[in-house]
């Protein structure tokens, strides 16, 4: 009889856990703005995502979330830097994404350095706007020193309407990789 009741009890907190979490994920996308990005695909490389906003950490830089779970949705979704410019907006428009997974395994962005000039990428929108964007060029950078050059190239301000996805890259250095690889596009008319 106790028996009985622990793995009652056991399976009923494992059917909570699943209620509560795709609870959360559901509130968390419908609170999404018309404007904010939603989802991006990359027909090319067969990518079709969930955008999650992040801002930054503690020393300031951009907050790329991580999970010791092989299941996270960290490893599926990519992230648009809030405090940057929006997908459509005048600016730098930054979206990062996980190269791999604990243990190695891929995660979203793990073919991202085969993109090539020409290629295009999608951002839906939060109101079901598609945004159109087509790659410039993709650069990799140091981790460790960047560079202003490199800071103002992502990051900094300009007017026109830019996409910049990043991803980790070069050789892993036993607490990370040693580069960071950077696809520069504009956006066009759809």
């Amino acid at each position: 009889m106790r028996k009985l009741l622990l793995y009652s009890g056991l399976l009923l907190v494992v059917i909570m856990g699943v209620l509560i979490y795709n609870y959360n994920r559901q509130v968390n996308t419908t609170q999404i703005a018309s404007w904010q990005p939603a989802k991006i695909r990359i027909p090319g490389l067969h990518i079709d995502a969930s955008v999650l906003g992040v801002g930054a950490t503690p020393d300031g830089k951009m907050d790329a979330p991580t999970s010791q779970a092989l299941n996270s949705p960290y490893w599926t979704s990519v992230f648009w830097y809030e405090l940057g410019a929006a997908p459509g907006q005048a600016g730098n428009a930054i979206i990062a994404g996980h190269v791999d997974r604990v243990g190695g395994d891929p995660a979203i962005f793990w073919s991202l350095h085969t993109l090539t000039p020409g290629a295009r990428i999608y951002i839906d929108t939060g109101g079901e706007t598609t945004l159109t964007y087509v790659v410039d060029n993709v650069k990799s950078y140091s981790a460790k020193e960047p560079g202003s050059e490199a800071q103002n190239e992502v990051f900094g301000s300009t007017t026109e309407h830019r996409l910049n996805l990043i991803t980790c890259s070069g050789a892993w250095t036993g607490t990370g990789y040693d580069q960071r690889l950077v696809v520069f596009s504009h956006q066009v008319a759809p």
